[in-house]
């Protein structure tokens, strides 16, 4: 796969794996993420809301994760940024702090943590899922809780 150096695409789960996390849909206006959410309410279909409106802290993007009528996390959003400039300034979130994912806060749901997308290999044939024994409490940095993680 290719990455291209913006900060959405595609996202694989930490832990157990190989799950796919969510696929980003990028949108010009963060009014247009209000507007995915009004449109899922308008239809009756607010259950397919998983989490958010929100902003993330650490991409400051405007989002709302949608799950689709398979079950998959698509996330809208808005703010995208380019990382691939070696001058741009490294900030660094500590893991510890909750406005990582939530700029404003609000707790992630267990979902967000449980539950994701089986994946296929090339001939189409489910991949099997190898649980992680890694304490998101042991890791340094990182924005998801899956980063260095400390010496035992």
């Amino acid at each position: 796969m290719y990455r291209k150096q913006t900060v959405h695409d595609v996202a694989f789960t930490g832990g157990a794996g190989p799950r796919l996390h969510h696929v980003g849909m990028a949108t010009h206006e963060s009014h247009q993420v209000l507007r995915t959410a009004d449109v899922f309410g308008s239809l009756r279909k607010e259950h397919h809301i998983e989490r958010g409106p929100g902003r993330h802290g650490v991409s400051n993007a405007f989002y709302v994760y949608l799950r689709d009528p398979d079950g998959h996390r698509v996330e809208i959003y808005t703010s995208d940024y380019y990382t691939g400039d070696p001058d741009h300034e490294t900030f660094r979130w500590n893991v510890h702090d909750d406005r990582r994912r939530d700029f404003w806060g609000n707790a992630v749901i267990k979902s967000w943590y449980k539950e994701a997308s089986p994946v296929l290999d090339l001939d189409g044939r489910l991949q099997p899922i190898t649980e992680s024994a890694l304490d998101e409490s042991a890791v340094q940095v990182g924005a998801d809780g899956l980063g260095i993680v400390e010496p035992s």
